[in-house]
């Protein structure tokens, strides 16, 4: 492919795969069955069944086992490696691995998240740290080896969902500690239809609000980059992995979604098609509901060039028609850390005073109060 002139990236997950030989002890001579993310009923929090595909608490043993399998990518020549997704869910802190995390980390016996709201920030926020730790180990060996064997320069990017959107699915990740990791150079934003449709409530009204929320998520994606070397790209999919709408109303979503990530001109590099094949291949219900169809071809057609567009918006001058930005609320981290009990925290008080702004028309955006205060040293 580099013949070819192309350039070459692998992406990879990094909390669940299909690692059934490092899990049943084929690498190392130790089964790591242990090593699966469980909730309070022991049991396993999974990404798939045939095989059985378990979301992974990020051990050292874990990262050493990602790394081996990165570095025979590194030897084929790849120039780049995504690791997508860095994923520990809010139920999950029941494994022996976390344990055993819990007794390094806090130099004391592991407390059931469930047992009090300082039990529970306390294991988010371990969650949080592991993936950081596993990202740095492992993005600075690889770097470290690439350059060494083969005189190159390694890339590592993160694709990973908006902090708003892992807040209301319950999931913590690291989010703005990335930045602070300098192995790391950049992110992809994963936004779209599957994550911005979700009902939120807005003056007690519940519903899906597609456009709202994919600008306040695109925004603080941006956010987090600003005033940094690292890139960010935006994502749209024409389709989401609920296979069961239609092509109008996937073709409305997507439209809203493409719109909301364009009136953050920071960013200006998207990806466009994660799957193509099944934009442009798959079938999905008919709007009388009798069969499936494919993509209409003046849909197809409308795609094609929305994405040519878009590979052409990187302009060394932007400009805005209305007023600059002139609102910022800020966000911290620990928002994903208090999302037990769903009841409780059912709905964002940021969101709701970002939407009031959104929706009266005045510039806003939500802001990573770590950031600012890693950046200003506040």
């Amino acid at each position: 492919m580099e013949r070819q002139g192309y350039i070459v990236h692998l992406m990879t997950g990094v909390a669940w795969g299909e690692y059934n030989d490092y899990l049943d002890g084929e690498v190392d001579g130790i089964p790591h069955w242990d090593e699966a993310q469980m909730d309070r009923h022991q049991q396993m929090i999974l990404h798939g069944n045939k095989p059985v595909i378990p979301y992974m608490v990020p051990t050292i043993s874990f990262g050493r086992y990602l790394a081996e399998r990165i570095r025979i990518a590194v030897d084929a020549g790849v120039e780049a490696i995504h690791l997508e997704e860095p994923e520990f869910w809010v139920n999950g802190g029941y494994s022996e691995a976390f344990k055993r995390e819990w007794q390094l980390y806090y130099k004391e016996f592991w407390i059931p998240p469930h047992a009090s709201p300082d039990a529970q920030y306390r294991a988010s926020k371990l969650k949080a740290y592991l993936y950081t730790r596993a990202l740095d180990r492992l993005c600075a060996e690889m770097k470290d080896y690439a350059l060494q064997r083969y005189g190159r320069v390694l890339r590592f990017y993160v694709p990973t969902h908006s902090l708003i959107n892992y807040t209301q699915w319950r999931i913590v990740s690291p989010q703005s500690q990335l930045v602070e990791l300098a192995s790391i150079d950049g992110y992809i934003a994963q936004i779209w239809t599957g994550t911005s449709r979700t009902a939120n409530v807005y003056e007690g009204v519940r519903a899906e609000r597609t456009f709202e929320t994919a600008y306040l998520e695109y925004g603080v994606m941006q956010e987090l980059v600003r005033g940094t070397d690292r890139r960010m790209w935006f994502l749209h999919d024409p389709i989401e992995d609920n296979p069961n709408y239609t092509w109008a109303d996937y073709k409305q979503n997507y439209l809203k979604t493409v719109v909301a990530s364009l009136l953050h001109p920071g960013v200006a590099h998207y990806e466009v098609a994660p799957w193509p094949r099944r934009i442009f291949q798959g079938t999905y219900p008919t709007e009388e509901g009798s069969g499936k169809e494919r993509i209409p071809a003046d849909y197809a057609t409308t795609l094609l060039q929305v994405m040519h567009t878009l590979g052409n918006l990187d302009q060394n001058v932007t400009e805005m028609d209305k007023n600059p930005l002139q609102v910022g609320v800020l966000i911290a981290d620990s928002a994903m850390f208090q999302r037990m009990k769903l009841r409780l925290i059912q709905e964002s008080m940021m969101e709701q005073i970002l939407k009031g702004f959104r929706k009266r028309g005045i510039p806003s955006c939500s802001i990573s109060l770590l950031f600012m205060v890693s950046r200003f040293h506040c």
